[in-house]
């Protein structure tokens, strides 16, 4: 998709893997600074390759895979891919250029 850097392409890959994450956590797992993160969070969001999560007030690690307990409190803003941002992460890997994440 045009417009799009290796660090964007990196974030939505973290996404796919984690599911649903948060800013401080990507930039840990990709070691993409943290305002760069966020700044790439909200690109991507205008683009509308990820939302935001909506909902109740804790997440559950089998919805957030790189929790590390079973449940957690939603103090962070957390972002998951949108349907968009799926089949775009998909088109990538059957493509051959996300290999390696």
């Amino acid at each position: 998709m045009d417009g799009l850097t290796d660090k964007d392409i990196a974030v939505l890959m973290h996404l796919k893997r984690a599911n649903v994450d948060y800013g401080k956590s990507i930039a840990i797992n990709t070691g993409i600074p943290l305002e760069e993160v966020l700044q790439i969070l909200d690109k991507l969001e205008s683009m509308g390759l990820i939302e935001r999560v909506r909902g109740g007030k804790t997440l559950k690690r089998s919805v957030a895979k790189f929790k590390l307990s079973n449940e957690v409190r939603k103090h962070h803003v957390y972002y998951r891919l949108s349907r968009r941002g799926e089949l775009l992460v998909r088109s990538l890997r059957r493509g051959g250029k996300a290999q390696g994440t």
